[in-house]
């Protein structure tokens, strides 16, 4: 068993638009990516073999896009393409699809970068067997708060990942899953995902705007708390809010939506995932099945 193998990765990769190997790819050291972090990403998950959600991540993709003058050379449809040969040929039955792109690899390292229509991004992806853990999902989790020291483009999500990866670290020094990132005192997101409270029986979330990354699983549970008549609201909360909250939610691609049961030491609620969650998981869990066939 090689070392893909025992991580789950799949046998085969995308590289500049076409699927090969892994001894297949050369990186150039002057990737713009490499030497920059120029560039965008994306992460679908699949479940019975289905992409789902797949318009959302697109549509994102694209509007990070525009915002940060990157050309990305593919239309919608050549992007969903290669997710989907991504999934067949690595028989991904559940997991999830990684893409990203890179602003080019010709030339010297520069700090300026080409004009839009002279770009020619590098585009890349690979697929990752993992099953849907659902007693995982169902149990809850713990977070603690750290400092958000992000830059203004955080609604584009780009490989800029450094304060991302010490959140993560710093979670796990202090014995928690999830790190939930607070500026000037306001809460903003989780390290990667969104943090949404309960408050007598309505759902609050910070507003879209500069300071997080516009979250598609966020969206899809703004439709299912509509479906489900459950009042959903954008707006700035504090951290001691989220303390005092009945629910504590965290959701992202993954996690799909999970209760936060202990920030920093303080119990959230009863200690135990609430009402709310649990209402919101069954209706995810029918998306998934109306999209994808099978939860799983």
């Amino acid at each position: 068993m090689n070392s893909t193998e025992k991580k789950g990765i799949g046998e085969r990769y995308l590289w500049k638009g076409v699927m090969v190997d892994e001894q297949d790819i050369h990186i150039s050291l002057q990737d713009r990516g490499y030497v920059f972090g120029d560039g965008l990403y994306e992460v679908v998950r699949v479940y019975n073999g289905k992409l789902f959600g797949l318009k959302r991540h697109l549509d994102r993709l694209f509007q990070g896009a525009e915002i940060v003058k990157f050309n990305l050379h593919y239309t919608k449809e050549e992007f969903q393409s290669f997710f989907q040969q991504l999934v067949e040929e690595n028989a991904l039955h559940s997991g999830y699809v990684y893409m990203q792109l890179t602003r080019g690899d010709d030339g010297v390292r520069n700090h300026l970068f080409p004009a839009c229509r002279e770009q020619m991004p590098v585009l890349s992806g690979f697929a990752v067997h993992t099953p849907r853990n659902v007693e995982k999902i169902k149990a809850g989790t713990t977070a603690i708060s750290v400092e958000d020291i992000r830059w203004k483009y955080c609604h584009v999500k780009t490989l800029n990942l450094i304060p991302i990866c010490m959140a993560r670290y710093e979670a796990k020094k202090r014995g928690a899953a999830k790190a939930i990132l607070v500026k000037d005192g306001i809460v903003t997101e989780e390290k990667s995902g969104s943090i949404l409270i309960v408050q007598n029986g309505c759902i609050l979330t910070h507003v879209e705007n500069e300071d997080i990354l516009p979250s598609t699983t966020k969206k899809i549970l703004e439709a299912l708390s509509e479906q489900e008549q459950i009042p959903f609201r954008e707006d700035t909360f504090t951290l001691e809010e989220l303390y005092a909250a009945d629910e504590v939610i965290v959701a992202d691609t993954n996690t799909e939506c999970c209760a936060v049961l202990q920030v920093d030491g303080h119990l959230i609620g009863d200690g135990n995932p609430g009402p709310i969650l649990k209402k919101l998981q069954k209706a995810y869990e029918a998306a998934i099945i109306a999209e994808c066939g099978r939860a799983e």
